[in-house]
C-alpha cells in the first residue's frame, strides 16, 4: 500500500515515491519530456531509467534526507514532489536552517499545467509542515524566468525576498533564481 503523506483538495494526495519499476518509468517519461526539462533540470540533461534509479532510488528508500512524493488525482500520477529540512542556510542566503524546510515540485503532464493542481497540493503541504512537522519557513528557488511557477508560489504565499545571482546551472548556464519565502502563519 502507498503511504499517503498529504490529501489535497479536489481529490488530490501526495504520496511517498515507492521503490517500484512503474514509479521510476515515471520519472523516466517525465524527465525525458523537453517540456518538462524545460523548467526542471534543462533540455540537454535527460534521464533515462538508470538515471532516475541512481538519483531517486535511495530517496525511496529512505536513505536520503529528502522526502521524495508522487502526486496523483483519482489514482492517475500527474507530479514530482519533494521536501527536506534545509541543513545549509548559506545555500539560499539565510540567517539560519533551524527550522527551514526546502521544497520542489513538477506537474510531469504538461496538459495539466495551468490547471491549480500545483497551488492544491502546495497549499496541502505547508499545512502539513507547519503543523505537523513545525516548521517555521519554507523556501523554494524558482529561476527568476519561470514566471508560471512563480505565479503558482505567490497564490501560495510565498514572497519572493532574494535574488540568488547565478544561483543554478540549466542548459550550460547559470541562472538567476528567486528565493521565495513563506513563513508560518
Amino acid at each position: 500500500m502507498d503511504t499517503i503523506v498529504v490529501e489535497a483538495a479536489n481529490g488530490l494526495r501526495i504520496r511517498l515515491l515507492c521503490e517500484r519499476a512503474e514509479d521510476y518509468e515515471l520519472l523516466a517519461r517525465w524527465l525525458s519530456d523537453e517540456r518538462v526539462l524545460e523548467f526542471v533540470f534543462g533540455r540537454d540533461n535527460r534521464y533515462d531509467y538508470a538515471k532516475v534509479v541512481g538519483k531517486y532510488g535511495p530517496r525511496a528508500e529512505g536513505r536520503n534526507r529528502v522526502i521524495a512524493c508522487i502526486l496523483e488525482q483519482a489514482g492517475q500520477p500527474l507530479g514530482y514532489l519533494q521536501f527536506y529540512a534545509v541543513d545549509n542556510a548559506a545555500e539560499y542566503a539565510l540567517e539560519t536552517a533551524e527550522g527551514v524546510y526546502g521544497l520542489d515540485i513538477f506537474i510531469g503532464e504538461p496538459e495539466l499545467w495551468g490547471w491549480g493542481i500545483g497551488t492544491a497540493v502546495i497549499e496541502a503541504l505547508a499545512r502539513h509542515l507547519f503543523e505537523d512537522l513545525g516548521a517555521t519557513r519554507i523556501v523554494i528557488d524558482p529561476q527568476v524566468t519561470n514566471s508560471r511557477a512563480i505565479r503558482c508560489y505567490e497564490k501560495c504565499s510565498f514572497k519572493r525576498v532574494k535574488l540568488l545571482p547565478r544561483h543554478e546551472l540549466h542548459e550550460g548556464e547559470w541562472r538567476d533564481c528567486w528565493l521565495m519565502v513563506k513563513d508560518r502563519p
